[in-house]
């Protein structure tokens, strides 16, 4: 914004304060000015209402003295009547003239029903009226007894009385109504001498405040311009006016900012040059020796996987050396004793073959080399495909397998052979570790935002002190059981690998002569 437009934005500030003081005080004097008219119409309405009541006691006095009395002037009696029917037509009218000037339909219903009473008090009045008109014909007729006990009965006991209540209750409605439009007309003069306070007040301190924001917008950047001057004139070319207001100080601190930044560019240049040098060498150090650690992991690697190799294939050669010998020499062994021989060292080198390959892809896993080709799948259909592998292994040891599965789909984004991989392996150890004749139960099911495989299976416990380590690599806590079948002890160790490169967890518990692992995947969202 410009400084000729935050001149004019303060101007159309001050007059939108003066206008809004203007408008609150012209509302409220004109409602001041419905309730004062309001207030005389009530007033005038009361007026006529009184002295209809004074109009109507003097009727009813001359009707009485025309017929108890027997005076025959009756131009009192004409005067009361026609003092009563002004009164009525005047009353009238007020109400009709207040009509036209209430804006609320509560007042404007409460009106008319002012209205409707004094038609009625009318109809009351003219119904008095023919009745004493009635009477004096009777008093003319020389029936005076007759029209004075018609006077009393109906006019002074019943009519009269009905227009005396009508004419009270108007009293009183007209009264009640002063008293309100009395108090609303203080309630209102007193709110307008708070608003108009308020309203002046917050006026002047607005003004105020736009007066000292245009001020400071003044002389901000001006001692804004003059710091970044002396600092440039100085030798700080880097020092920079942060203002980019788009008046005629932006235009000039921009101005600014650009002879600075050319004068800085010439010196910075060959501080570029160098920093980039020293970069690169930085970087290249860096790219060195991330190879250099790479290389010493490898190394270690090979060297831990050698020693897994040597360890593990020295017992299986050394008996497969064992049997060839045995067969070499047994000149006198039959077919059945050499195909026995045979059938060992087969069984042999397919244990080397399975142990070699499970090294293999554990090697392979340290160094990221294997990856998942994952897909979204039913979690229920790799279940069956393992469960259909295990039977065979579970009818070979005489277990029973016994599954739970849940009936809706579990949606799993998973590598399919290799998570079938992990549940068979699970199934596999609680099959060859599981009692004589025994049932492996199997359940399948989901717990929040996770899918639970679990394998329970009876038999020897593992020790509490052993749990921490059975996924480690060649563990086999279980070889020192009785009955206990051996295995490489890489089983689990895959099978955890596995199930962490989903995103998931395994875990095992073991006590009371039962075994339980665990395996938790992430389902599908």
């Amino acid at each position: 914004m410009t400084i000729r437009l935050k001149i004019i934005s303060f101007q159309i500030l001050v007059t939108t304060m003066l206008l809004s003081v203007a408008a609150v005080t012209w509302h409220y004097v004109d409602r001041i000015d419905y309730y004062f008219d309001r207030n005389r119409l009530a007033g005038e309405q009361l007026d006529s209402v009184i002295r209809m009541s004074a109009a109507m006691n003097r009727y009813s006095e001359n009707v009485a003295e025309l017929l108890l009395m027997g005076r025959t002037e009756l131009n009192d009696f004409n005067e009361a009547r026609d003092s009563l029917e002004s009164s009525l037509d005047r009353l009238d009218t007020l109400i009709r003239d207040e009509m036209e000037i209430i804006t609320s339909p509560e007042d404007r219903e409460s009106e008319q029903i002012e209205l409707e009473r004094v038609a009625v008090m009318r109809s009351l009045y003219e119904d008095i009226d023919r009745r004493t008109q009635y009477l004096l014909m009777l008093r003319d007729q020389g029936r005076l007894d007759e029209a004075i006990q018609i006077f009393r009965e109906e006019i002074e006991d019943s009519l009269d009385t009905t227009l005396e209540v009508h004419i009270n209750d108007a009293i009183t409605d007209e009264e009640a109504e002063l008293r309100l439009y009395q108090s609303r007309t203080n309630r209102l003069e007193r709110e307008l001498e708070w608003i108009i306070s308020i309203v002046t007040a917050s006026a002047f301190i607005i003004s105020a405040i736009g007066a000292l924001l245009l001020a400071r917008s003044l002389t901000r950047p001006i001692a804004a311009l003059e710091a970044a001057t002396r600092e440039i004139g100085d030798g700080n070319l880097a020092h920079r006016l942060d203002y980019r207001v788009g008046d005629e100080f932006g235009s000039l601190a921009a101005q600014i900012n650009n002879a600075a930044s050319r004068l800085e560019a010439q010196r910075s240049s060959l501080l570029e040059i160098q920093a980039g040098l020293e970069n690169e060498v930085s970087r290249r150090t860096g790219q060195l020796e991330e190879a250099n650690h790479r290389l010493q992991k490898l190394d270690h690697m090979r060297m831990l996987f050698l020693a897994d190799i040597g360890h593990e294939l020295r017992t299986p050669l050394t008996v497969l050396r064992g049997e060839a010998e045995i067969a070499l020499r047994g000149g006198c062994r039959t077919v059945e004793e050499h195909r026995d021989t045979l059938d060992r060292i087969v069984h042999l080198s397919a244990q080397m073959t399975r142990l070699v390959e499970d090294l293999l892809f554990l090697a392979r896993a340290e160094v990221d080399a294997i990856r998942f080709d994952m897909q979204p799948l039913d979690l229920r259909d790799l279940l069956e495909i393992a469960m259909s592998d295990a039977a065979v292994l579970a009818k070979d040891s005489g277990v029973q397998l016994e599954a739970q599965v849940v009936q809706e789909r579990i949606l799993v984004n998973a590598d399919a052979g290799r998570l079938t991989q992990a549940m068979l392996i699970a199934l596999d150890n609680a099959i060859k570790y599981a009692d004589p004749d025994s049932t492996v139960h199997v359940a399948l099911t989901t717990m929040q935002n996770n899918a639970l495989f679990v394998v329970r299976n009876l038999g020897p416990e593992i020790p509490a002190a052993e749990l921490p380590f059975v996924f480690s690599r060649f563990y086999r806590a279980r070889q020192t059981m009785s009955g206990a079948q051996s295995g490489s002890g890489l089983g689990l160790s895959i099978a955890k690998w596995i199930v962490e490169g989903h995103g998931g967890r395994v875990a095992i518990s073991s006590g009371d002569h039962m075994t339980e692992l665990r395996i938790q995947v992430p389902v599908s969202s």
